[in-house]
């Protein structure tokens, strides 16, 4: 499934003040194209709260927004 360009400014438009680096935006956009729709939330947070657990596990990110890629 394609996401619009559209749907993706509107789920980083909060986090655009925190400047997110545009490998975690294109991150969280691969894990979302690999699976059908119906198997990701759709939640206006939910992309970015998603990658911000990620960047938590595997160290290149507190959980809170701020990343160090």
């Amino acid at each position: 499934m394609k996401y619009t360009e559209e749907y993706w400014n509107q789920r980083f438009e909060t986090y655009n003040a925190l400047e997110v680096p545009e490998k975690v935006k294109n991150a969280i956009r691969r894990v979302y194209n690999a699976y059908p729709k119906e198997c990701m939330p759709q939640g206006l947070c939910d992309p970015m709260y998603i990658m911000n657990i990620i960047a938590l596990e595997i160290g290149f990110g507190d959980g809170m927004g701020n990343f160090t890629v």
